[in-house]
């Protein structure tokens, strides 16, 4: 670690040594003219013995203090040299930097104020009249924020010398600078990275709107196929007008998942409390159900899903609701209600449907279900890797557990 040097007061250091310097001397004055006194009687000889001290005195501190201001010198001359290439590094690095550098004064609320020094890169770029009256809209709270932590950063757009604009990110920070507080900033030329924003953004809306677009044309590719099983109906047998019907419905709940998600913000999940509303109230319209006949409680909580889990949730529900609708509420029965449930703990989703019709046979639950519609939920359930139970008590209620299904890269 490099030792940290002490300040140098050059009066306090002076003075130090003059003092030295003076009380050696006196005392090497009194002290050989006592020796001369008591050793020699001669006064001829006492006065040349005298001044030969003296001489020697002369030549000798002459000879020090020569080599003491000699080795001050070489002293001063080395960090002098140490300084010029210090400061020649320094200003070779802040000249040479691809960035713009500038050294401003603070003005009030510590808005960066007039320039004290800047690099050749900011020089090139900023006029003379920019550097007196700049027009750049700094964030308000920029200056709070510089006085406050002591750095900010923030983005403004500044004028070049040939009157072009460009976005530059700048990088404040307080320093000492000749006794004052001073703004060191930093502006980085940002055009590149906003040129790669813009074109990402602009490639992000183009996606977008090409998978709003595929959204939208497989949903009403759906509709249509819907529509031609509703066509169709109208020309078979009564016997099979119910199969196609059935066939309608799970191909109206899959148009509903893309309808939905072609009117989602992000157009990969979408609300399924929402879904299941407008799919029942479609179902019961789909099999002329009048409005008021069954009771419909649907208990769904707020939740985005994914459509990888919602079509097959939307399956399984249009069988269950569809089974309930043919088969629970044989005619004479009052007070018909169906109830669908659905909410999320901990990340494991939890749904019932359940109504207060007959029943569905206790074979179809001890043996492996003959129904299609049965089968397709069990297989449907085995896709979303859930477990589902069936009780028949006053009715039929059939809960599922599951979780959503993560996402998979198809290549």
């Amino acid at each position: 670690m490099q030792k940290s040097h002490k300040p140098i007061n050059p009066g306090y250091s002076a003075l130090k040594i003059a003092l030295i310097y003076f009380v050696i001397s006196i005392i090497w004055i009194i002290a050989s003219d006592q020796l001369l006194n008591l050793t020699v009687g001669n006064r001829q000889l006492f006065t040349t013995l005298a001044m030969f001290k003296g001489s020697l005195f002369v030549v000798v501190t002459a000879v020090l203090i020569y080599f003491l201001v000699y080795r001050n010198l070489v002293s001063i001359k080395s960090s002098g040299e140490d300084l010029t290439k210090s400061e020649k590094k320094f200003r070779e690095i802040f000249n040479k930097a691809n960035d713009m550098i500038s050294v401003n004064t603070m003005a009030a609320g510590g808005i960066p104020g007039k320039f004290l020094e800047v690099n050749e890169v900011m020089s090139k770029n900023m006029s003379p009249a920019d550097i007196i009256s700049p027009d750049i809209k700094i964030p308000e709270n920029t200056g709070a924020i510089l006085l406050e932590k002591g750095h900010s950063t923030y983005e403004v757009v500044v004028i070049t010398r040939d009157g072009r604009e460009i976005p530059v990110e700048v990088k404040s920070h307080i320093i000492n600078y000749e006794g004052q507080d001073v703004s060191l900033s930093v502006s980085r030329d940002i055009t590149d990275r906003k040129r790669a924003e813009d074109k990402l953004k602009s490639s992000l809306e183009e996606k977008t709107i090409l998978l709003r677009e595929v959204h939208h044309r497989v949903n009403n590719s759906l509709q249509i196929i819907s529509s031609l099983f509703n066509l169709q109906s109208s020309y078979v047998d009564e016997n099979y007008r119910d199969v196609l019907l059935v066939s309608q419905s799970r191909v109206k709940s899959m148009a509903m998942i893309y309808e939905k998600l072609y009117q989602s913000p992000d157009l990969t999940h979408i609300n399924i409390k929402d879904y299941v509303e407008s799919f029942v109230s479609n179902l019961f319209s789909l099999y002329g159900v009048e409005t008021g006949i069954i009771q419909t409680q649907i208990k769904v909580s707020d939740i985005e899903m994914g459509m990888d889990t919602a079509i097959p949730l939307g399956l399984i529900i249009n069988e269950l609701v569809t089974n309930s609708l043919k088969h629970a509420f044989p005619d004479g029965i009052k007070g018909k209600k169906i109830q669908i449930t659905l909410n999320k703990n901990n990340g494991l989703f939890k749904l019932e449907v359940a109504d207060n019709g007959v029943g569905i046979p206790e074979t179809e639950i001890t043996e492996s279900p003959k129904t299609l519609g049965l089968q397709l939920v069990k297989s449907l359930v085995n896709q979303l890797n859930g477990t589902m139970t069936i009780t028949i008590k006053k009715g039929t209620m059939v809960e599922m557990l599951f979780k959503e299904v993560k996402y998979k890269e198809r290549l």
